[in-house]
């Protein structure tokens, strides 16, 4: 009998657990759930993100506010750790990261990655200015780079189009000119984290601010002017 119950018990545990893993939802759904609560309605005195993110994460450029849908989990979740130690600074984000807790920043950050990006990466990928014109000075930059100042190409880190390569390089095409310029200037004058091997630091101190702002104008304007660009190829079809 004793036997018996034994393997009563054991069966019954582990169908019991079986039906546990089965109907639990995995930590990334999870995640992703708690993010998009919180990015659409907040929680104490965490400003719902899509405030300033838009609806689906993708950015106010009128307001300089940046997208972030689609860009990778873990530089999201690196740029909040910063924001709420002061590595970085800004005056609304500062406050909202430092009342967030890590189980936060972690879901915010799996729900903006999880969301498609509000551009056509397959469009920008293939709009790549080779031979830009010389006198256009942020396509010069982004495609072909300064060697004479040690500046390397934009979109050898930021991809062909500056669509974004893995988790760390985030998408820069269509972000507003006015938060390009600020990441920009804030990398030159030493008031952002410069990364890893103080890559995007010691790349803005090379920069003047005529080639700051002749890139972040570039790269604002690319998925439209890439959207142009396929228009009489689809007409000709």
């Amino acid at each position: 009998m004793v036997r018996k119950r034994g393997i009563s018990v054991l069966a019954v545990g582990g169908l019991a657990m079986g039906a546990f893993f089965m109907s639990a939802p995995t930590f990334a759904q999870t995640a992703v759930e708690q993010g998009q609560t919180l990015a659409k309605s907040g929680s104490g005195a965490v400003l719902a993100c899509a405030t300033c993110h838009g609806a689906k994460g993708e950015g106010m450029a009128a307001a300089g506010f940046p997208y972030l849908a689609g860009q990778g989990a873990s530089y999201l979740d690196e740029q909040l750790q910063e924001f709420a130690t002061g590595a970085r600074s800004h005056p609304v984000m500062a406050p909202i990261a430092k009342a967030m807790n890590r189980s936060q920043m972690q879901a915010a950050a799996a729900y903006y990655a999880s969301l498609a990006a509000p551009f056509d990466a397959k469009a920008l990928s293939g709009h790549l200015d080779t031979y830009p014109a010389k006198d256009d000075a942020g396509a010069w930059l982004a495609n072909r780079g300064d060697w004479s100042n040690n500046l390397p190409a934009c979109i050898q880190c930021h991809g062909p189009g500056g669509v974004g390569v893995g988790e760390q390089f985030p998408a820069i095409a269509g972000q507003p000119a006015a938060y390009l310029r600020e990441q920009l200037l804030a990398w030159k004058q030493g008031k952002r984290n410069p990364g890893p091997l103080n890559l995007m630091g010691d790349i803005a101190k090379r920069m003047n601010e005529a080639q700051i702002t002749a890139a972040a104008d570039y790269f604002a304007g690319l998925p439209q002017a890439a959207k142009a660009a396929a228009a009489p190829a689809e007409g000709a079809k």
